[in-house]
């Protein structure tokens, strides 16, 4: 073999490869944005609250995060926070599933240039709070959770907890 199919063929290969590597980043994004990361700091709150308690943390489940998400994004696109009367229908594989729903005014909590973990400690605690919410929190029977956290574009932040005892099917 001459060196310039040598040449050639490693330039195909790595070309290949370039190719393989662009359209994996484009689908799988390598970033997390703000959201998620204010997402995964409230699931470290809720599982520092549960080993206080003595009990199991959550584990978080991506197919229940992603209907906490959505409907985040449905409150923050509506201005109206209220529960989702359909979530255990878009969630699969429970034996019990609850959920908590918060929301912050930007005038109230958010301050320029805070942090949506900032935010996110408020809401905590706002739902630790209230007996309903933090039952939820608490659940010894539940463990998996589904976190989505939107920031409107007014800086209002939209919260939803998911939670569910996940029974295979």
């Amino acid at each position: 073999m001459t060196f310039d199919r040598v040449l050639a063929y490693l330039v195909g290969a790595l070309s290949a490869v370039l190719v393989v590597v662009l359209l994996t980043s484009q689908a799988a994004p390598s970033e997390v944005g703000p959201n998620r990361i204010a997402a995964a700091h409230m699931l470290e709150q809720v599982n520092e609250v549960r080993a206080d308690e003595g009990l199991a943390p959550l584990r978080s489940a991506d197919d229940v995060t992603e209907v906490a998400e959505r409907w985040s994004a449905t409150m923050a696109a509506d201005q109206h926070m209220r529960h989702n009367p359909a979530f255990a229908d878009e969630i699969c594989c429970w034996g019990l599933a609850t959920e908590n729903v918060a929301w912050s005014e930007p005038h109230r909590l958010w301050r320029p240039g805070d942090p949506v973990e900032r935010i996110t400690d408020e809401l905590h605690i706002a739902l630790l709070n209230s007996p309903g919410h933090r039952a939820n929190l608490l659940d010894a029977d539940v463990d998996e959770i589904g976190i989505g956290v939107h920031v409107d574009a007014q800086g209002s932040v939209w919260i939803t907890q998911n939670f569910r005892r996940f029974v295979a099917e």
